[in-house]
């Protein structure tokens, strides 16, 4: 997901644990493999929207999700100089307003918000484009390298992450751009090694978009990573099969095929998996232009949840995050100016606009009950 079109009871029979052992039926029951999360994305361009999102986040998981989706601010960054206001206001908010025992998942993204070359600068205005020298620099230029690598030291030395993502989404760039994704190989090489030696103990990763298994997207996606896999200590999966998969009908979550998450081992053998993000939308997506119409409902909505956590249980995923907790209803009747792709995430809360629970958020409280392992 991106800045531009959007402000993310498992009854298991066997665990595979990190030993190599298996836990009982009974014990699992009682047990999940994750931590839960969401993003702070906010359902209105308000005070009391923004402190309401993450009262409801820091109550409902034990991980939140700090992506930074606006860009870097290229020339402070490398430069070692201040940065806009906008910039250092939005940090020291998300600073404050995190409870402090929360488990830390920060994302900065390197790409772009249609995933098809570099980040764009983020400003006195916020997300704005390139400017000066910075605007045909590349993926494998050196100046963009130190000053991603300075701007993500310094947000991981203020943040204290447990997980950090250098490219939300990586694999778009190879279905998008190959020449492209050829320079990012040099970013990731080199972003994963610095920030490596300078902090062993953080789990370094780029993600995943995961479409149908065994399509030709994902088939392209599983060639072309594998150049890059080294760079990773454990690997994300973006997943949205409402949309982004072809089922005959795609709203109802008993159609997803077989392997729509485990497609991951495939594609990373031998990687930790966590969820970057994930959603499922609660009312019909309706999409005029794109030819989209999906029906919704909340049953659908749990039962993806269940099937979700289920299966990230059984895989022994590390974390899962869903995008957004409460819907975004208000945001995209303004500040979004309905713009029809943020709907595509809008009506994906656990919390419908009104702030009420939707049957989904209590499957996902059941998960966040148990003993994490």
């Amino acid at each position: 997901m991106n800045w531009l079109y959007h402000i993310s009871l498992v009854i298991v029979l066997l665990f595979v644990a990190g030993c190599g052992g298996t836990v009982s039926p009974d014990t699992a029951l009682a047990q999940r493999s994750f931590y839960m999360g969401f993003t702070p994305w906010p359902y209105d361009a308000t005070p009391v929207a923004y402190t309401t999102t993450y009262d409801r986040l820091n109550a409902d998981g034990d991980m939140v999700d700090h992506q930074l989706m606006q860009g870097i601010p290229w020339a402070e960054a490398y430069n070692g100089t201040a940065y806009p206001a906008a910039v250092e206001n939005d940090l020291n908010g998300r600073l404050t307003l995190t409870d402090p025992d929360k488990v830390i998942f920060l994302a900065i993204d390197s790409l772009n918000p249609a995933r098809d070359g570099l980040a764009n600068n983020w400003g006195a205005n916020g997300e704005e484009p390139r400017f000066g020298a910075w605007t045909n620099r590349d993926f494998d230029s050196p100046e963009v390298i130190d000053a991603y690598v300075n701007f993500a030291s310094d947000l991981i030395d203020r943040f204290q992450p447990s997980y950090f993502n250098y490219a939300t989404e990586a694999s778009e760039l190879i279905l998008k751009d190959l020449t492209t994704f050829n320079k990012f190989k040099v970013f990731a090489r080199d972003v994963y090694t610095r920030l490596k030696a300078r902090y062993p103990d953080l789990k370094l990763l780029f993600s995943v978009s995961l479409k149908s298994p065994g399509s030709n997207e994902m088939n392209l996606v599983k060639t072309n990573i594998a150049d890059i896999l080294d760079y990773v200590d454990v690997i994300g999966v973006s997943v949205y099969p409402y949309i982004f998969f072809n089922p005959s009908n795609k709203g109802d979550p008993a159609n997803l095929p077989v392997k729509w998450l485990s497609q991951i081992t495939d594609i990373a053998p031998g990687k930790p998996i966590v969820v970057t993000e994930t959603g499922w939308t609660a009312e019909d997506l309706i999409l005029p232009t794109f030819g989209v119409n999906v029906p919704g409902n909340e049953s659908y909505q749990k039962a993806y949840v269940t099937k979700l956590l289920e299966e990230a249980n059984r895989l022994g995923v590390e974390f899962v995050i869903w995008w957004s907790i409460i819907d975004f209803q208000a945001l995209w009747d303004g500040a979004l100016m309905q713009d029809e792709v943020a709907a595509i995430w809008r009506d994906i809360g656990l919390y419908d606009e009104q702030v009420q629970p939707r049957a989904g958020l209590s499957v996902w409280q059941s998960f966040l009950a148990r003993e994490r392992i």
